[in-house]
Order: structure tokens, then C-alpha cells, then sequence
């Protein structure tokens, strides 16, 4: 996926009040789909700044309010969890988030 797209996507997502970001915090189904765009989108960016020295705090912020947002809802799942976010999605939407940040020489701009 192209960066622009991605971000477009990462944008859309947090922005919508139908976006994975409300339906994170609401514990809310969600269509495979979406995550895999979504999971694109991040890996996609991922490979964008990987080796460069920055990332725009706009950019990070949002990536790091997905993280919480899933990870706080998931800790309330005690039966059951939401359509779609099945324990190993969980772990590839975090993982994938969390990979962006991997590479030690990105510091937030």
C-alpha cells in the first residue's frame, strides 16, 4: 500500500465515528477486512520510515491510541470477545503497531 493511502486509511479509521478506534473502544464487531487494511496500512508505514531517524508526533499519537484502545478494551473480555478480534488478530494489530517503533534510530518529531 502506498504511504499516502495508508495514512489516509490510519486517518479515516481514527477519525470516523464508525472508525476501528470507536469500534475498539466500544468492544464492537469487526469485519477481518478491515483489520487486514488496517494491519496494511500499519505495516505499509512501517516500512516507510523504517531506517529513517523521525516520526511525525501526529503519526504516533495515533498509532499509540490504537495500541491503548485495543489493549484496554481487550483487558474487559472475560467471556467472550468481539467478532473479528479473535485473540491471534488482537495480537497481529498490536504486534504490527508495536513494530513501527522497533527500529531504535525512530524518534518521535
Amino acid at each position: 500500500m502506498e504511504i499516502e493511502k495508508a495514512l489516509s486509511l490510519i486517518d479515516k479509521e481514527w477519525e470516523s465515528d464508525t472508525g476501528l478506534l470507536v469500534l475498539f473502544r466500544m468492544s464492537s464487531d469487526v469485519e477481518v477486512e478491515r483489520l487486514d487494511a488496517f494491519i496494511e496500512a500499519v505495516n505499509s508505514i512501517r516500512e516507510y520510515y523504517q531506517g529513517k531517524k523521525w516520526i511525525e508526533k501526529h503519526l504516533v499519537y495515533l498509532l499509540l491510541g490504537f495500541y491503548r484502545t485495543l489493549s484496554a478494551s481487550q483487558g474487559h473480555w472475560k467471556v467472550s470477545h468481539p467478532e473479528g478480534l479473535g485473540p491471534e488478530k488482537v495480537y497481529e494489530v498490536l504486534s504490527s503497531i508495536l513494530d513501527v517503533f522497533t527500529d531504535d534510530a525512530i524518534y518521535p518529531l
